[in-house]
């Protein structure tokens, strides 16, 4: 038997029922009441009034169709075309394969505001350099990209002030011992230039006079060097990139393990952390264990290859290494013995699984 919206398109269904189904009044489920409306759309008398039941259509039920892969190419751009004023509807056809590229292209020259920003968003849309260029053209991008960056800071924001909080609870036996503890930084490795220990001596002596280049590190030194253990926990997980560089290096261990559950830090800021040599082992030992970060090879390759990483904390990072690291490792004077020796080891295993 025939579908109904297969004989709407052959001019062969009863007059009644296509106008009750211009006006959603049949039984039928949605995917299937939305593509005979997309049908109905351009017929000359029914039309207007399929598009208005289309409008009021409930959104859930526009998300499923619109991200099903076996929904028919003409409904995805009929609602790529009429439906872009709801952005769950957009971002659901920007990650439906069954939506060619090249009309998602049309859409992001033209929309702007929020379902704009929703494309922006969409990986499959920003994995395209065509669409991305097309949108950069949009003149409505820039505003669309500035609006998107405040909106992610501001939950970054309301984020970091949640994690703060909560650390501080969990911590607060330990705050309330430490609370006191004066702002040090850990030494750094002896005969390496270490300029931020400089300055923190010169803060300690009241030597304030400071070059141009100066002036912004050693006012944050002084404000830090003023704040209680709680309030640098606070900054530590709220505040900018400069100052979490600063507070990794806390002699506070709750201060320092604090900046690494800040939501701001991101891989290659993780990565500088693991490469220190003036933090606690605590620290390297901490985002060993923070899978989010290990997942990136470069944050697991940097911790592996610090010599002040502790043994029992690198020696299971060896098994994920490539095979030009672990030769690399193998010869690094640096690292402890053990490591090196380990490394060659599982270098030539690899080699010869390699060649065998």
């Amino acid at each position: 038997m025939a579908r109904l919206v297969d004989l709407i398109r052959d001019g062969a269904a009863p007059a009644s029922m296509m106008r009750r189904a211009a006006q959603g009044g049949l039984s039928l489920p949605a995917s299937e009441a939305i593509e005979i409306l997309v049908a109905l759309a351009g017929h000359r008398e029914l039309g207007p009034e399929a598009e208005l039941t289309l409008k009021g259509w409930d959104e859930r039920s526009l998300i499923e169709v619109a991200s099903n892969s076996e929904t028919p190419e003409e409904v995805l751009l009929y609602l790529l075309m009429h439906h872009t004023q709801r952005p769950t509807v957009v971002a659901a056809l920007c990650e439906n394969s069954a939506l060619p590229l090249a009309e998602l292209g049309v859409a992001a020259s033209r929309i702007d505001g929020e379902p704009l920003q929703t494309m922006m968003q969409s990986a499959r849309v920003r994995s395209s350099s065509r669409l991305l260029e097309i949108m950069s053209a949009n003149p409505a991008a820039e505003a669309a990209q500035s609006e998107l960056q405040q909106r992610h800071t501001s939950v970054q924001t309301n984020e970091s002030v949640d994690i703060a909080t909560n650390f501080l609870v969990e911590h607060a036996r330990e705050v309330a011992r430490d609370d006191a503890q004066p702002f040090e930084l850990v030494a750094g490795t002896e005969g390496e230039d270490d300029q931020l220990d400089k300055l923190m001596k010169r803060v300690k002596k009241g030597e304030l006079e400071a070059a141009p280049e100066e002036v912004e590190q050693l006012s944050m030194l002084q404000r830090i060097g003023r704040m209680r253990v709680g309030e640098r926990i606070k900054l530590a997980v709220r505040g900018n990139r400069e100052e979490r560089m600063v507070l990794i290096r806390d002699r506070s261990k709750l201060v320092s393990l604090a900046v690494l559950e800040s939501p701001k830090v991101n891989d290659s800021e993780m990565e500088s952390f693991a490469a220190m040599k003036n933090i606690q082992e605590a620290v390297l030992r901490a985002i060993s264990i923070k899978r989010n970060y290990m997942k990136n090879y470069g944050v697991l390759r940097t911790l592996v290859n610090n010599p002040k990483t502790p043994l029992d904390v690198a020696l299971p990072l060896l098994a994920h290494l490539l095979i030009k690291d672990l030769r690399t490792l193998a010869i690094n004077k640096n690292v402890n013995e053990t490591i090196r020796k380990m490394a060659m080891k599982r270098f030539r295993l690899k080699t010869q699984k390699k060649n065998g």
